[in-house]
């Protein structure tokens, strides 16, 4: 049986480096006297040591208004965090709590949005009044009973805005809370 070339460090890392350029397993087996499934393993062995060490190989960007990147900053500093790229390092690990999705809020937003189709009905059935009247050449039948239906629909959206709104902002307090959090750990030194 031939004996098969065993890869020198260097030759691995040579190995990982044209990979990355694009270079297929076979060019390379070729090239190191080895199998293709021996570069796919080196390969994914090194990946795997990245992944496992935690060296950091990407990178994100993002742009943001002036005064988004005054008042992130400003954050961070109530934290004590100095370090933009500490920041947002703990606020990706912490992602995870954050970003869920909220299945309260499904809920609540699919009640509000049967409740406006209920409203949304009523308002289509007093123009359709309205309209056949208007057609027939008779004053459309618009009385207290009418006025009374339009105030209270109107009610009920201004009510329906509210509800909304308080709990859009009871998620966005809740997700204050978590961010700060992610961000003090950040601070005390926790990860």
């Amino acid at each position: 049986m031939a004996k098969r070339h065993r890869l020198s460090d260097l030759e691995r890392l040579e190995i990982v480096r044209e990979s990355r350029r694009g270079v297929s397993a076979q060019v390379l087996g070729k090239r190191f006297d080895v199998t293709p499934r021996t570069i796919q393993y080196t390969v994914r062995k090194e990946q795997m040591r990245k992944r496992d060490s935690g060296i950091r190989t990407a990178q994100i960007g993002t742009t943001v208004t002036p005064e988004e990147l005054r008042t992130f900053e400003a954050l961070l500093g109530r934290h004590g965090v100095n370090s933009r790229s500490d920041g947002m390092r703990r606020l990706i690990q912490a992602a995870n709590g954050i970003l869920q999705p909220d299945e309260y809020l499904t809920d609540e937003l699919k009640g509000f949005r049967a409740a406006l189709n209920r409203v949304g009905n009523n308002v289509t059935q007093i123009a359709k009044r309205m309209n056949e009247a208007n057609n027939k050449g008779i004053r459309p039948p618009f009385g207290q009973a009418s006025l009374a239906q339009m105030r209270s629909l109107t009610g009920f959206v201004l009510d329906f805005a509210d509800q909304v709104d308080l709990l859009v902002r009871r998620r966005t307090d809740r997700i204050n809370l978590l961010v700060n959090e992610a961000l003090k750990e950040l601070a005390d030194g926790e990860e």
